[in-house]
């Protein structure tokens, strides 16, 4: 309890150093909110509307007091409305945050379970050629930019197949389906109505992005794996295990991995939270798909500075949040972890 408290604490205080810093370094960046918020007027009468804007912005008021005013928005969760959309900051940003989250969740579910098994695999052969190949394939992997694979894997689906898989479903087959999201997790939503069409096109437009956004996992977990199945495959009472002549699938199932799981819950934890960024990057640049890189680019060639600063808020906090919640996870499994 101690250490839940004191990391609120900590984190509350994060947060408050984010908001201060993001405020302070959009204002300076070029662009006026006002005349956005205005409707970009000309003529006589446009120094007085962007005026006006000014005021119902309150970027009329001193810079210190525009700060406190946004971090009590911030803690109050009334962040206004957006100067670009028109609707609750809140909404833009959930809107954006679904779509995101099920691209980062479906990415993986394919990279977990590819880098566990290749690091099992070259710690069981260690020393020998697949092991090697294993190692300096999970450093390619880990090295590989993001957008760059994704941009590749995009030009091999047109040239092999003509495919090409932009945009998060087709707005033409939602049309003629009647589909209706329900929780914003399309994949998710197309099954709980029962709409067949709609997954399979939303799966076959998620793969290639999920792809690219993998292997940085993928690479960073073989090589976790890799050292602590090898590691824990040295240890006494495994080779105690060994001798009393327990089948291997059983040494590896029930001990060598049971010993690597909490590690691999803190590794899969932070790389998670770290391939956000690569997500939204994949997502908007390459795929066209909409989600928190399309808003947050938005927010930014539009001065949106609401939507921006509180976007990179609950980034902030979705960081935090994983963060902290791996840490209580690996404690409550290993109870050598102490917080």
């Amino acid at each position: 309890m101690n250490y839940i408290i004191r990391r609120i604490v900590l984190s509350f205080l994060v947060v408050i150093g984010v908001i201060v810093f993001s405020y302070l370094l959009l204002m300076l960046t070029p662009g006026d909110p006002a005349v956005k918020w205005a409707g970009n007027p000309r003529g006589p009468g446009a120094a007085k509307a962007v005026e006006l804007a000014r005021r119902e912005l309150g970027l009329n008021q001193p810079l210190y007091v525009q700060v406190a005013g946004f971090i009590y928005n911030v803690l109050t969760g009334n962040l206004g409305m957006s100067i670009a959309y028109k609707i609750p900051v809140n909404q833009v940003i959930l809107s954006g945050f679904t779509s995101t989250l099920e691209l980062l969740v479906f990415a993986y579910l394919l990279a977990v379970p590819v880098g566990v098994w290749l690091g099992v695999c070259s710690a069981l052969r260690r020393g020998g050629r697949l092991d090697a190949f294993t190692q300096s394939f999970s450093i390619v992997l880990t090295s590989t930019p993001t957008f760059w694979l994704g941009a590749i894997i995009l030009l091999i689906l047109y040239s092999a197949f003509g495919l090409i898989p932009y945009g998060r479903v087709s707005s033409k087959l939602v049309l003629e389906s009647g589909f209706e999201p329900v929780t914003g997790l399309y994949l998710l939503d197309s099954l709980i109505t029962g709409n067949f069409q709609v997954f399979i096109d939303v799966l076959k437009r998620m793969i290639p992005p999920a792809l690219a956004i993998s292997i940085y996992p993928i690479g960073a977990l073989a090589r976790v794996t890799r050292t602590l199945v090898a590691e824990a495959l040295l240890e006494d009472y495994i080779r105690a295990v060994v001798a009393w002549g327990v089948r291997r699938q059983t040494i590896i199932r029930q001990f060598v991995l049971r010993s690597a799981i909490p590690p691999l819950i803190q590794v899969s934890g932070l790389a998670f939270v770290y391939s956000l960024v690569d997500a939204m990057v994949v997502e908007t640049l390459i795929y066209g798909r909409e989600g928190l890189g399309s808003i947050l680019l938005d927010a930014l060639h539009k001065s949106d500075f609401r939507v921006a600063i509180a976007l990179v808020v609950y980034l902030t906090i979705f960081y935090i949040a994983i963060n902290t919640l791996v840490d209580i996870l690996q404690a409550t499994i290993d109870p050598r972890v102490r917080l």
